[in-house]
């Protein structure tokens, strides 16, 4: 049986490896409390924060959530992206790990992401 903590700290890890590699400084809250990290504003982040990383002048506050199978609905087929939003709610948009990567990308500048510079 999978230890869900375990699971949700792996997939944490995934995910500030996966910015890192990029250049980007990120780093991952204590015990998946968002509570334990401040932001760029010195203020403490709410407990969903699970990663918080710096582009450039803009600070991402990131949710991990990893799980045993994603709605069909949310699922990339021949797109990119997926967009949804529940009726009288706002756009929640979903990037896979590819288009992110194109995006940080062509946005920063190669350069600066490889280079580590983005600060």
């Amino acid at each position: 049986m999978i230890n869900p903590a375990k699971k949700g700290y792996t997939a944490e890890v995934e995910v500030v490896e996966f910015l890192k590699d990029l250049g980007l400084k990120a780093q991952r809250s204590w015990g998946s409390d968002g509570r334990s990290m401040r932001d760029k504003d010195g203020k403490t982040c709410e407990s969903d924060v699970d990663i918080l990383a710096d582009l450039k002048d803009i600070q991402l506050k990131i949710q991990v959530k990893r799980r045993k199978k994603i709605a069909q609905f949310l699922q990339f087929k021949n797109c990119d992206i997926v967009a949804t939003r529940p009726d009288r709610g706002g756009w929640t948009f979903i990037v896979n790990a590819a288009t992110m990567k194109t995006l940080l990308l062509n946005t920063l500048g190669e350069e600066s992401l490889k280079n580590g510079s983005l600060k």
